[in-house]
């Protein structure tokens, strides 16, 4: 049997960057380390094919005993359809020294049907490729498929009871586009084999191949010349315009003329870097602060979506909260006080989070959180959900401010802020020595896989762990925004 030289996942990978192949096959230990919201997705992707063979019960797995052996996947599956086996879960196949593997292959009325499973609520011209490639391969091997198609997440469902799988996934025919693409498909693996068996790096310039359809793994080898002042490094443009400056020559901030039209947002960027100051409209932020009223709440809400709904009444990918952190200050100079609430692993964390939300805001005074219009969904689904607390969550919903406000129109811009408004680039830039690289868990997204594995775990000492490193992160971003208010503050006194 021959040994492949591309996957689905290589395949795909070529046809993005050819470069990016030839380094995953030849250098492969120089990727970029996978990051922990990268992880997340390739777990959750993993978790819903494996939900997804429910609508097919009964199958026999084909998977290989170790990624490196797929050769003994391939025997297996054919030797499972030369008994007669109808339902093969990871069913690999060879073809041209591509590799394939099908989340699910079905034999039906003498007929077989493919399946490809994916988390998105979409799908997507790269899902049509991968499909293509797997109709491709499997059809070259003997195979006569009747149909292919996409299996995805329907997020018009919502669960009550247990989970209808029928109805959380959606099946939808990609046969026709497959078919329109094979001749496409069979040139790209000639292409791509080539470049991948080679001797020599494709050349290739940095563009925006390194962003779409998936941020590039190697772009830390690709992108080591690029200066810390790059025009590509600006934000506040669409990523095609800084590559036109960057390949017309203009290729750090400072080149960039003064007459040079711009968008506002990114002329100001440029004029803070280079007079390496902050840009300040006191005006601006004075009116800003004269809408804000002690006492003073700020608070930050962290929610799980997940693509497989938890919980009843609840579709998929919707926000869930489980968790808020609240500092309180009852006047300017009064000493922060803090609240907090962390939902136990394993029931509907929404009635305990309002219930102790409406306790730990029930003095008047306005709300600060950090980019409202998250808080502010969190809080019409909870009143949709909970109507008798409606008219209290409505107290909550007409006393919040947002502090995003100065940052995102601009009138306080640092150059540390590197184009963003984000309070993980705000912070720092405002705040010394105060940010959130120390912390276990650094991010929502992270926050957000970290809950949604203590539903399955079991060790006590790694669940009281995970909980105190979400208390720590939520307390970090409210604190965050004290700091930052602040700031606000003495910037016009």
């Amino acid at each position: 049997m021959e040994k492949h030289v591309l996957s689905k996942s290589s395949f795909i990978r070529g046809i993005q960057c050819p470069k990016s192949l030839y380094l995953y096959k030849h250098f492969y230990n120089q990727r970029d380390k996978t990051s922990a919201e990268q992880q997340a997705l390739f777990s959750r992707g993993t978790n819903v094919g494996l939900l997804a063979q429910r609508l097919f019960p009964g199958g026999t797995d084909a998977s290989p005993s170790s990624p490196l052996k797929y050769q003994e996947s391939v025997k297996l599956t054919q030797k499972l359809i030369d008994e007669g086996t109808e339902i093969i879960y990871e069913a690999a196949f060879i073809f041209e020294k591509t590799l394939v593997a099908i989340d699910i292959l079905v034999k039906r009325d003498n007929s077989w049907y493919g399946y490809e499973v994916k988390s998105s609520t979409r799908i997507t011209p790269t899902y049509i490729n991968d499909a293509s490639l797997q109709y491709y391969v499997i059809s070259n091997c003997g195979i006569d498929l009747k149909d292919i198609s996409i299996i995805n997440i329907n997020t018009s469902y919502v669960r009550q009871g247990d989970l209808e799988y029928d109805k959380l996934f959606q099946i939808t025919s990609v046969k026709n586009e497959a078919e329109h693409n094979l001749q496409s498909i069979k040139e790209n693996i000639a292409k791509l084999l080539t470049i991948a068996t080679g001797h020599q790096v494709p050349e290739v310039k940095i563009g925006l191949q390194c962003f779409s359809p998936y941020s590039c793994d190697f772009m830390g080898t690709c992108w080591k010349g690029i200066p810390a002042d790059s025009v590509l490094h600006l934000s506040g443009s669409a990523k095609d315009e800084l590559f036109n400056l960057y390949n017309n020559g203009i290729t750090t901030v400072n080149q960039i003329p003064n007459d040079y039209e711009l968008p506002k947002p990114l002329r100001l960027q440029v004029d803070s870097l280079n007079i390496n100051q902050p840009i300040i409209d006191k005006e601006g932020i004075k009116k800003f602060l004269d809408g804000i009223n002690y006492p003073l709440f700020f608070m930050d809400f962290e929610t799980i979506m997940p693509a497989v709904p938890f919980y009843n009444g609840t579709h998929p990918y919707q926000h869930i909260p489980f968790q808020y952190s609240i500092h309180f200050k009852e006047t300017k100079n009064s000493p922060l006080i803090h609240y907090e609430f962390l939902a136990e692993a394993g029931s509907d964390p929404r009635k305990a989070f309002i219930e102790q939300l409406l306790k730990h805001t029930s003095i008047p005074g306005d709300i600060l959180t950090y980019n409202a219009t998250f808080e502010r969904s969190v809080l019409n689904n909870l009143k949709k959900h909970f109507p008798e607390h409606a008219d209290d969550i409505d107290y909550i919903l007409y006393r919040i401010k947002d502090l995003i406000f100065p940052f995102e129109n601009k009138l306080y811009y640092h150059p540390l802020m590197k184009g963003s408004y984000s309070i993980k680039n705000v912070l720092p830039a405002l705040v010394d020595q105060l940010n959130y690289d120390h912390l276990a868990i650094g991010s929502g997204s992270i926050a957000m896989a970290a809950f949604e594995n203590l539903q399955r775990e079991t060790d006590i000492f790694k669940i009281a762990e995970t909980r105190d490193a979400l208390k720590e992160y939520c307390e970090m971003d409210t604190l965050a925004m004290v700091r930052i208010f602040e700031v606000l503050e003495k910037s016009i006194e």
